[in-house]
């Protein structure tokens, strides 16, 4: 018998009913829970160094005789100091104490340890937006947080069986007079010795000695290390302006090549604001001439402590042009490649002032900020020689 249409109304109304209440409870349960449950960083760094630890192999490298090895770099560090001095016309306000003997995994974790204080505005950013949101949201978010934290992992693991020497500013400790240390990563600079047939001794000498330089760089100049720092953190601070917004670099990109614009830039720079651009070009530049001018010192007076130095330089350039393909695509992906040409456009920026005008006036680029050439000067040094010589 059909029902009437009162009755199927007020069953209508009651199932109404009883369907609100209990999504209205199932809501709470889903808030209650999710605002018990820990918020998910941006960034699993936990994740990041157990898979960086794990690609980098360094249970295979372990650190050989780790007491001699330090007392080895600390001569070598000190046997540089007094001839960089002379030719760059500038005393260390005190002597490089801080030199470590690091294997892969110590490398990772004092450069995560960096990388968190970098990304601490950014994280910051982060649990404000996660915050709001509910279960679904955090679920999501502990997945991004732990896939972040796996590319973090693998790239900084293949870095850490590559990387041989590194001067590490502590730019943004949290201690502001902290100063730099140096770090070198022993069973990779064995393993290249190895490889190369070069003598050990001597490979360690011309690695110190270019790791030495960039002491000099930031700690007898002062103004250089704020100047890196302000650029930093305006950098970050654009950074976490755009995400704020929801502004998302990858957009821009994929419109660029909608437009059919033309990439002549990085991809990095393509995923940048003009602002953030403008930031990265004057970083870019400030680390093209201190990279460039590394080598430049290492090349200027890299024979006065070591004979074999010409022998060193050509097969390390030997083997950098026989540079296996899927290390050429890892550095084009991650930006390395930004890295490698800082080394040549600074050092080729570099050769040219001094064979024009000598190494006194190349050295004007260390008296204050206003001094270091821009990314077109580098590119046409007569631009900057004429710039200081007006």
């Amino acid at each position: 018998m059909p029902l009437s249409t009162t009755r199927m109304t007020r069953r209508l109304g009651a199932a109404l009913i009883l369907a609100f209440v209990a999504g209205a409870g199932a809501r709470y349960l889903v808030n209650r829970a999710a605002s018990s449950m820990p918020r998910p960083r941006m960034i699993d760094w936990l994740q990041a160094r157990n898979i960086g630890v794990a690609v980098s192999q360094s249970y295979l490298a372990p650190v050989v005789d780790r007491a001699a090895r330090q007392e080895q770099y600390r001569r070598m560090v000190q046997r540089s100091e007094p001839l960089i001095s002379a030719y760059m016309g500038v005393r260390l306000p005190q002597p490089i104490d801080r030199i470590y003997v690091f294997d892969r995994t110590e490398w990772i974790e004092a450069n995560l340890a960096a990388f968190q204080s970098l990304f601490a505005p950014l994280e910051e950013l982060y649990d404000e937006v996660s915050a709001r949101q509910g279960m679904a949201g955090i679920l999501i978010g502990q997945l991004n947080s732990q896939l972040i934290g796996m590319q973090m992992g693998a790239l900084i693991g293949f870095l850490a069986r590559r990387v041989l020497g590194q001067y590490d500013l502590g730019l943004l400790s949290p201690d502001p007079d902290l100063r730099g240390a140096l770090y070198f990563v022993e069973p990779n600079i064995a393993r290249i010795c190895a490889q190369l047939g070069l003598n050990g001794d001597d490979f360690r000498m011309w690695i110190a000695l270019h790791e030495t330089t960039h002491v000099f760089e930031f700690e007898a100049f002062p103004w250089v290390r704020a100047y890196f720092q302000d650029l930093l953190r305006q950098f970050i601070g654009r950074v976490n302006d755009q995400a704020a917004m929801l502004s998302v670099g990858i957009m821009r990109l994929i419109e660029r090549l909608l437009q059919g614009q033309p990439i002549d830039h990085h991809w990095i720079e393509l995923m940048l604001t003009p602002e953030q651009r403008e930031i990265f070009s004057r970083m870019q530049a400030l680390m093209s001439v201190i990279e460039g001018y590394s080598n430049h010192i290492m090349n200027a007076i890299g024979a006065q402590l070591l004979p074999s130095y010409p022998s060193i330089e050509a097969r390390v350039r030997q083997r950098q042009l026989r540079r296996p393909l899927i290390e050429e695509a890892f550095n084009r992906i991650t930006g390395m490649d930004l890295k490698l040409a800082q080394y040549q456009q600074g050092e080729a920026f570099i050769n040219a002032v001094v064979v024009a005008c000598g190494a006194d006036f190349a050295n004007r680029i260390w008296e204050r900020p206003e001094n270091l050439p821009t990314m077109d000067e580098i590119r046409a040094p007569y631009r900057w020689i004429a710039r200081m010589s007006g």
